[in-house]
C-alpha cells in the first residue's frame, strides 16, 4: 500500500468528505432550519456538508431536514429531487441521534428510489458513528476562544480516544490545508507520545495521516516531529511512510 494512498474509510469514499466545504460556524441555527425549510438546493449541500464536523446539536435542525425529505419523497422520481434528497439523508446520519434511526431504516426498506435506498443504508452507518462522535466534537472542556470553532472541533477529535475521527480529522485538516500554527501544534502533540499506537492498520493509517499532515504544511518548525517518527516509530510500516512524507517535504 503506497503511503500516498492510504486506504480510504468508506464515509469519505461515499460521502466526497475531502471536498471544500462551507465554514461550518458560518450558520446559525436560524440559518439551517431556513435554509432546510426553503428551495436552495445548493445552500442545502453546503450547510449539510458543513454540519459533518461542527458538533450541530439542534435536534429542531435535523427535524427540519427530516420534514423536507418527507416533503420531497412524493415527487422522488426527477433526478434533481433524488440528488437532494439523497444529500438531505446525509444530514440526518450526521445526527448521531438515535430516533431517527427507524426512519431511515424505513427508507433503506422501501420502495423508493435505489439511489435513496442506498443513501439511507449509508446515512445509517453513520448515525451508528456520529453517536459516539458528536459528543466528542461537542466538548468544550478545552475550548480555546482565540480559535475559530472548526479549529476547536478539529483540536477535540483529535485529543479524543477514537481512531477513525482522529484519521477523518487528520485528512480533513490535510486537504483543507489548514496549516496555522495551533492547529500544526495540536496534531504533533498526537506523536509525542503516539498514545493509540498499536500494530493493527488503523491505527498505523491514523498515524501515517497525522504524520501526513504535518509534512503537507511545508512548515520547517513541524519537519523533527515527522523525522521522529521515521526514526523512532516501533512500526516498520509507519516509519516508511514517515521516511517518504520527509523526502518530499511539502
Amino acid at each position: 500500500m503506497k503511503p500516498m494512498c492510504l486506504l480510504p474509510i468508506a464515509l469519505i469514499a461515499s460521502f466526497s468528505l475531502l471536498s471544500p466545504i462551507a465554514q461550518a460556524d458560518t450558520y446559525t441555527k436560524e440559518e439551517y432550519q431556513q435554509i432546510f425549510a426553503g428551495d436552495d438546493t445548493y445552500k442545502q449541500e453546503q450547510a449539510i456538508e458543513s454540519i459533518f464536523f461542527v458538533g450541530l446539536n439542534d435536534p429542531s435542525t435535523y427535524q427540519s431536514i427530516k420534514t423536507k425529505i418527507d416533503t420531497l419523497l412524493p415527487s422522488a422520481k426527477d433526478k434533481h429531487v433524488i440528488d437532494n434528497i439523497a444529500w438531505l439523508i446525509k444530514g440526518l446520519g450526521y445526527s448521531g441521534d438515535p430516533q431517527f434511526r427507524e426512519y431511515l431504516n424505513q427508507l433503506a426498506q422501501g420502495d423508493t428510489h435505489k439511489k435513496i435506498r442506498k443513501y439511507a443504508k449509508r446515512a445509517l452507518a453513520d448515525l451508528s458513528k456520529f453517536e459516539q462522535w458528536n459528543p466528542i466534537l461537542q466538548d468544550k472542556s478545552q475550548y480555546n476562544p482565540e480559535q475559530s470553532h472548526r479549529t476547536n472541533v478539529y483540536a477535540a477529535a483529535l485529543r479524543s480516544d477514537n481512531l477513525e475521527l482522529m484519521r477523518t480529522t487528520a485528512k480533513r485538516i490535510a486537504n483543507e490545508r489548514l496549516f496555522d500554527n495551533y492547529m500544526l501544534q495540536q496534531l504533533a502533540a498526537q506523536l509525542s507520545p503516539m498514545r493509540l499506537i498499536d500494530d493493527n492498520k488503523l491505527a498505523i493509517d491514523t498515524y501515517a495521516w497525522i504524520t501526513r499532515a504535518l509534512a503537507t504544511s511545508g512548515n520547517e518548525d513541524f519537519k523533527a516531529d515527522v523525522e521522529a517518527v521515521a526514526q523512532n516509530a516501533k512500526q516498520k510500516k509507519l516509519r516508511k511512510y514517515a521516511t517518504k512524507y520527509l523526502a518530499k517535504f511539502y
